[in-house]
């Protein structure tokens, strides 16, 4: 057996620096925390080849004198912490006072700084933890951290690096992060020479999210904030027609640093259901502001995770302010005539399209700031469209008796007759799927399938509590596979709480006896079979979302089918139906329910107008 040996400090900083110091990108993000932490106002970053040979990071913070610099370079040097008490109220980036010495251990460091009032800088060159040079120079004010070579004394590690051009994307998507983190902080980012971006640092978020992202997201999203005594939540929401094949753009901003945390990833998933397709993530931006000690930091080494100690709360807030913000929005996507015809302009047809489509349909009495935000896509405020919010004015302003309108109608057979006292008409349908509605020089596109889907969708969920089975009329046989006997015990109580009532008969078969009302006996059976599948693969599925993924599947059970030729009566009925859900804008599944086309983008496109 091999006997204990104190390490040398050498060997220890190496392994210190394995925990602080992953790749390049871990350098860049610790280095320019510090500099936010030195209270700069601007922040250069600059590297090449991907930042293995060379990384700079300069800015205009408070400085060191040679003492603190020197001290730096130590391990467990910080002037963040002073006693235990402090690592549950931490406001900085870094604190624990390993960065510079771990990057120092494994890479050439050359440091400038020099205090605000000072006469004279202060260079330090360390090489492996060495310090090699030390002395006075004349300098900016702030901070200036050269580092060269990273795993130069280090091999092992080296060669576990990506190409330069993996490792300057990881480097990118670190500071992306920070600029949106910091937006009161102007970045400027320069890769292999060459200006990648920089930030204005006017404290406007939505300008970062322009410069970095550009104008496709900004112009998706939609603002909103949520305050409480002890909480504050500001939200940057993508409309349901702009989602990503991944989380990426669900980035969540915790005091300043830039965090993931389940729990806010589970709350929007939960906010956008039945709005965007299965496997789809919007864009979400959020800025949580609480008291420090309210969250533990320490869950993870690189602080990249955290916790807070009340999870419902947080869960319960970024839920509600989703699906308030999204319910007061008009979420109606716009065709996309322009990627097809080129007339113009991307930026004159968004800006033009936008002011035309909103006039119509926005209170008169915004101020002229808001109309400027929405203009850009910013929706602050509850937008009027085709189907109004509750608590305004409804599509039909006028008393009138349907059986009435639908006899004039039938009588007449012109869509005008029914509609000369209303702002809208039914035009008819297009490839028996797609039904056409003119409202106020916009045409809306209605899928049939989906919206039908909606309605029902809603009533099955409003009745989810009070579904009474009915009687059938035949007995219903259903035979099931070895195992499922156990799964039918377990979860009696739901399938009861649906309408079904069923008896055991012979060993792998069961006799439904009751099924919903709100379903036909063929469909009753085959959902029945589902469920049991459902239940089976997921042995411990949360009942919320089970009724959820059930009611949907009978949703698509019983909604007319895209190419069911409906008469003009149905197509009203559709419509008039469809109008006062709470959501009209997508099917169960996310996907859109209608989309609009101004008059204006079709003169255009037929060139009656410039």
């Amino acid at each position: 057996m091999n006997k204990i040996m104190l390490l040398e400090e050498s060997l220890i900083n190496k392994i210190s620096a394995g925990e602080v110091v992953e790749k390049p990108a871990s350098i860049v993000k610790e280095l320019v925390e510090n500099s936010i932490d030195a209270d700069s106002k601007n922040i250069t970053i600059e590297i090449e080849g991907g930042g293995i040979p060379y990384i700079k990071i300069t800015d205009d913070g408070c400085g060191m004198n040679e003492i603190d610099a020197v001290l730096a370079f130590g391990r467990h040097a910080t002037s963040k912490i002073k006693s235990i008490n402090d690592l549950y109220n931490i406001n900085t980036l870094g604190f624990r006072g390993e960065a510079l010495a771990s990057i120092s251990s494994i890479s050439k460091v050359t440091l400038h700084t020099r205090e605000d009032n000072a006469l004279y800088g202060t260079k330090i060159v360390i090489e492996g933890g060495k310090i090699i040079e030390k002395n006075t120079c004349g300098c900016q004010k702030g901070s200036t951290v050269e580092v060269r070579d990273v795993f130069f004394n280090t091999p092992a590690r080296r060669k576990f690096l990506k190409r330069p051009s993996t490792e300057a994307m990881y480097i990118t998507n670190i500071i992306t992060k920070i600029c949106l983190a910091h937006p009161e902080i102007s970045f400027k980012y320069i890769k292999d020479k060459k200006l990648e971006f920089i930030t204005s640092g006017n404290e406007d978020v939505l300008d970062v999210i322009l410069r970095l992202y550009g104008k496709e997201i900004y112009t998706s999203l939609i603002k909103t904030e949520y305050n409480n005594e002890y909480l504050k939540i500001k939200m940057y929401l993508s409309k349901p027609e702009f989602t990503k094949s991944n989380r990426e753009m669900q980035l969540l901003f915790v005091n300043g640093r830039y965090v993931k945390n389940k729990v806010f990833n589970a709350a929007i998933e939960e906010g956008y259901k039945t709005l965007i397709p299965v496997n789809r993530y919007p864009a979400v931006i959020t800025y949580i502001y609480l008291d420090s000690r309210e969250i533990d930091v320490n869950v993870h080494p690189t602080k990249l995770e955290i916790r807070f100690s009340d999870e419902k709360t947080i869960f319960n807030s970024i839920y509600k302010t989703i699906k308030d913000c999204l319910e007061k929005t008009n979420i109606i996507p716009e065709a996309r005539i322009n990627n097809y015809f080129k007339l113009e302009s991307h930026k004159e047809s968004i800006d033009k399209q936008n002011s035309l489509f909103l006039a119509h349909s926005l209170q008169d009495n915004k101020s002229e700031q808001n109309q400027k935000e929405e203009q850009c896509g910013i929706d602050d405020n509850n937008t009027k469209t085709i189907f109004e919010s509750k608590e305004s004015e409804k599509v039909f302003d006028k008393n009138f008796n349907d059986s009435e309108s639908m006899y004039l109608y039938s009588k007449n057979y012109k869509c005008d007759a029914m509609y000369d006292n209303y702002d809208f008409k039914i035009i008819g349908t297009l490839f028996s799927t797609y039904i056409i509605i003119e409202k106020n020089n916009v045409c809306y596109l209605i899928d049939q399938h989906a919206a039908h889907e909606r309605i029902l969708y809603e009533k099955f969920m409003s009745q989810y509590n009070k579904i009474e089975g009915k009687q059938t009329t035949i007995p219903i046989v259903v035979d099931m596979a070895p195992g499922n006997e156990e799964i039918l015990k377990q979860n009696i109580n739901i399938l009861r709480r649906l309408g079904y009532k069923f008896e055991w008969f012979g060993n792998n078969s069961v006799i439904l006896r009751e099924v919903p009302i709100i379903l036909g006996q063929p469909e009753a059976r085959q959902l029945f079979i589902d469920i049991i599948d459902k239940l089976k693969e997921k042995d411990s599925i949360n009942n919320i979302n089970l009724k959820e993924e059930d009611i949907i599947m009978m949703a698509c059970k019983k909604a007319v089918k895209s190419m069911d030729k409906l008469s003009h009566e149905e197509i009203y009925k559709l419509f008039n139906d469809l109008k006062i859900t709470e959501n009209p804008y997508t099917c169960p599944h996310g996907r859109p329910v209608i989309v609009s086309i101004t008059k204006y983008q079709l003169e255009k496109m037929f060139k009656r107008i410039k």
